[in-house]
């Protein structure tokens, strides 16, 4: 899980504003965001640890350890 902090977020959060991806709900802290093209949909999943919040998305960009757009998303529909 990559830890979300106000300084990785930044360009995620510009690009989730941009695209404005549908999120859906799956489970508690589970959710499922559509990607730009609407070619696939990627569950995204958050916890928070010792008051630390964290998020996994199962794209690329978070496979690399980057914040996705993904992530912004599904955090917006988690608050």
């Amino acid at each position: 899980m990559i830890r979300l902090t106000t300084e990785n977020t930044q360009k995620a959060i510009a690009k989730c504003k941009q695209l404005k991806p549908t999120v859906k709900f799956i489970k508690e802290r589970i959710f499922a965001v559509q990607s730009a093209n609407n070619e696939r949909i990627y569950h995204v999943s958050f916890d928070v640890k010792n008051g630390e919040k964290f998020g996994k998305c199962e794209c690329r960009a978070s496979e690399r350890g980057l914040v996705c757009y993904h992530l912004i998303a599904g955090a917006t529909a988690n608050i």
